[in-house]
């Protein structure tokens, strides 16, 4: 395979991993890529009242990460392992590991301090069989652990599989072809002490539920699969990923069902006119999660998102990019459980400005955000208060996170102290122009990271 394409992956650095397309453009214009390896360590802060109520109020975070790339003559590899520690304090309502990503959720209503572990593993390789195939696979694996000792003492432990067998047609007019299978395993568990009036609430959709002894163990388990479709050349993407989802939880994964799926969609195009590339691309996703029980629907929620941005990208000079991305989100979520029937929609659009520099051995990028959400719902304002079937304070506090008006700013700074070495660091302030239940209007986050290349 000999096509002189510009790899979606290769910069100074081969960021981890995200599909089978993208295992699927290791081979693509190898005169131009070379061996790398990089190691970093890095460390955080991030604080502020203006959180969702899962969030710390002041949270540390620190990591070490690897990756590789190697091309032999017929097959490339590329690899990473991470692994990261955070420790935060005031830290309360979703017990999950991914608060949001399953339709149910435990909720504690007494805060403390959270410890998480999270390891990452990444591999993938492609090989060339003959001059238009090449075939390949990508594979990772993800551990999360959780654990608070105050109040409700609880922990989780959950592990993410992700198989995904890909294969690659180069076409002669210089476009290729990039189909992959994906097979996605979720596992979670939590395990919890409660005892007296401190019990968990088993929210079963939009903070409808009941507190509930005898949860522990509460297993979660989640099987996916779908397909990935990528047809590219350098002026023009197209990409199609659809995907299945299964999931069972509580009581041996007996008691709850929770069928989903999601859709994701993109095209992409290039104009190269007077020493600058223009940049257009639009992303669609659309996405369905229920929760049952037995053959009752409990609750369901439909998602959906566009993405359109522009980028110009200059060839010469300091200024190496200029961009705006414009984002929409929708939800509609629904209580179908009798005698309780809710329906809240939520809408969110934000504007990002998005600019990067060079200055030699010092690049810059710069992001500002603008945005702002609405939702209505048949919930008053006035009845956001916990109480058996619903806890309504907990609810208010994030449609008021999400909604919330809002500007950003921030962006990464990177140093090359020798061509080996390299300091970055990353900050953004968000401030929001009005709430009415949240602790605070600000949210800080910085991280440095010291890299080295070899």
């Amino acid at each position: 395979m000999n096509l002189k394409l510009k790899s979606l992956l290769f910069g100074m650095l081969l960021p981890a991993l995200l599909h089978g397309q993208d295992a699927g453009l290791l081979r693509m214009n190898l005169d131009t890529l070379v061996n790398r390896s990089v190691a970093a360590v890095w460390g955080g802060i991030e604080e502020g009242g203006y959180r969702p109520t899962y969030a710390a109020a002041l949270q540390w975070t620190a990591g070490a990460e690897a990756q590789t790339v190697r091309h032999g003559k017929f097959t490339s590899w590329t690899g990473s392992i991470s692994f990261e520690q955070m420790m935060g304090n005031k830290m309360g309502s979703s017990m999950f590991l991914e608060p949001g990503y399953f339709p149910l959720d435990i909720v504690e209503t007494v805060k403390g301090t959270k410890s998480r572990q999270t390891f990452k593993m990444e591999a993938a390789f492609l090989t060339d069989f003959g001059y238009e195939w090449a075939a390949g696979m990508k594979a990772s694996l993800k551990g999360i652990n959780v654990s608070k000792k105050q109040e409700i003492p609880h922990s989780g432990f959950g592990l993410d599989l992700l198989l995904e067998p890909v294969l690659t047609y180069v076409m002669d007019d210089d476009m290729g072809l990039v189909s992959s299978y994906h097979i996605r395993l979720r596992t979670e568990n939590y395990k919890v002490q409660a005892s007296g009036e401190a019990q968990p609430f088993l929210d079963l959709g939009m903070r409808y539920g009941s507190y509930e002894e005898g949860l522990s163990p509460f297993p979660v388990m989640e099987f996916a699969h779908g397909f990935n479709e990528l047809l590219y050349n350098p002026e023009l993407s197209v990409g199609l990923e659809i995907t299945w989802k299964r999931g069972m939880a509580g009581d041996d994964y007996t008691r709850f069902k929770i069928p989903g799926s999601t859709l994701k969609a993109f095209v992409e195009q290039k104009f190269l006119v007077d020493e600058m590339d223009h940049v257009y691309r639009v992303s669609y996703q659309r996405q369905r999660d229920q929760l049952r029980e037995d053959v009752q629907a409990l609750s369901d929620r439909k998602g959906r998102n566009l993405d359109l941005k522009y980028e110009a990208r200059f060839l010469s000079g300091v200024v190496k990019s200029v961009g705006i991305d414009l984002n929409g989100n929708q939800w509609t979520e629904r209580f179908l459980q009798s005698p309780i029937y809710d329906t809240n929609k939520w809408y969110d659009g934000a504007a990002t400005f998005l600019t990067s520099f060079s200055f030699g051995s010092i690049d810059l990028d710069v992001n500002m955000l603008a945005a702002k959400g609405w939702w209505k719902g048949r919930a008053k304002a006035d009845e956001a208060v916990n109480g058996e079937t619903w806890l309504g304070d907990d609810w208010f506090r994030n449609m008021d996170y999400r909604t919330a008006p809002r500007i950003g700013m921030g962006g990464t700074l990177t140093v090359r102290a020798t061509d080996a070495l390299f300091v970055q660091l990353y900050a953004y302030w968000h401030h929001a122009l009005k709430i009415t239940r949240l602790p605070g209007m600000n949210r800080e986050i910085a991280t440095l990271k010291v890299g080295y290349k070899f």
